[in-house]
């Protein structure tokens, strides 16, 4: 059974890879953080507000797990499944020993820093709290949101270089 998780760069069109890749491949697609929500009936931007990213980071774990198990015995999934994932899941340790058992995509390797800022200023749905700073562009909170975000991508350039 083919087991595929997508994950990538803040900005990048994770989700899109990841039914591109279902598609082709004809297999199911899940999406890890829709999964989370059903599982904790909660948004996962409230998730990290109230209780912070470590509250995340544990149900993300237990949504991996409880896929990595229904895949097993899911009809749907008999020939494998592909899972759209968050760009920090690599991350946790636990997570990213589970996803390294299978396929690992990264998404936007071929975006530039730019191209990654534009998409990830687009999206309403981050978890990163530095990305809801209301900022004019050209004034510091413009210029230190900017920075947050360089430094983030500087992070995942050395997390998925290993992989």
């Amino acid at each position: 059974m083919r087991k595929i998780y997508v994950t990538g760069y803040f900005g990048a069109p994770i989700m899109e890879r990841a039914k591109q890749l279902a598609e082709a491949e004809g297999l199911a697609l899940h999406d890890l953080d829709k999964e989370i929500e059903q599982r904790e009936q909660w948004s996962v931007k409230r998730m990290v507000m109230m209780h912070g990213e470590h509250c995340y980071r544990n149900a993300e774990l237990e949504a991996l797990r409880a896929l990595q198990e229904a895949g097993t015995q899911d009809a749907a999934d008999n020939n494998g499944f592909v899972v759209a994932c968050g760009d920090g899941i690599l991350y946790d340790e636990d997570c990213r020993e589970i996803i390294l058992q299978g396929e690992t995509v990264i998404a936007g390797e071929d975006y530039t820093e730019d191209q990654l800022w534009e998409k990830a200023c687009e999206s309403e749905d981050t978890y990163h709290a530095f990305m809801s700073v209301t900022a004019e562009e050209g004034s510091e909170a413009y210029a230190e949101k900017r920075e947050r975000f360089h430094e983030l991508i500087e992070r995942q350039k050395k997390l998925y270089s290993v992989l």
